[in-house]
């Protein structure tokens, strides 16, 4: 008899005791907080809300398709947007591509900035722009057209071309049959540097 009033007596001196107990540490935690510091508040992106009510953009875009001989070709970009005042143009930031070639090599583009349009079937690349073959050549100009249809290739402005052996500077270049029976031709005081390979 005398433990079960024992056991009645410690549930009952719980009830009052645990809730005092939490109550105290609720106090303390209240008592002992700091003021937030707005520096260690977790950051949020820096966002022009306007800008993007105004235009309507895709963040990191890719395009695939393949060429008539079944040559793969992607195209991604950070950002892609429609031009206000041609909606058949696609204006493109950061942009890359990658064209697969019949020998096992590939053709890469990089670019800051491009425009798609899409009436003409061309990618107009601007501002930076390299063009890689995966074989060992790299040219490097201001501005590059390609066409979407044959994957031809035309720089209007100098070009500076670097390969085994040999630096090529040209104030003009343009490639067609980029695959096949490629005619490949530079203009505008061409200089060329060959050094033969041991």
């Amino acid at each position: 008899m005398a433990r079960g009033n024992r056991y009645s007596t410690t549930v009952a001196w719980a009830k009052v005791a645990l809730p005092l107990i939490a109550l105290a540490l609720l106090s303390t935690l209240f008592l002992f907080s700091r003021t937030p510091d707005p520096e260690d508040a977790l950051p949020f992106a820096q966002v022009d809300v306007d800008q993007l009510v105004r235009e309507q953009r895709l963040s990191r875009p890719r395009f695939a398709g393949t060429l008539d001989d079944g040559r793969e070709v992607t195209l991604v970009a950070e950002t892609a947007a429609a031009a206000v005042q041609d909606p058949n143009t696609i204006l493109m930031t950061a942009v890359e591509s990658r064209l697969s070639l019949s020998d096992g090599a590939a053709l890469l583009l990089s670019a800051d900035r491009g425009d798609l349009e899409l009436a003409r079937q061309v990618v107009v690349l601007d501002g930076s722009v390299t063009v890689v073959v995966t074989t060992g050549y790299q040219m490097s100009t201001d501005r590059l057209t390609v066409g979407l249809d044959s994957m031809d290739l035309a720089a209007p402005e100098a070009i500076v071309l670097t390969g085994p052996g040999l630096t090529l500077e040209a104030g003009a270049m343009t490639l067609t049959g980029l695959d096949g029976e490629s005619f490949l031709s530079f203009t505008g005081g061409v200089r060329l540097l060959y050094q033969p390979q041991d």
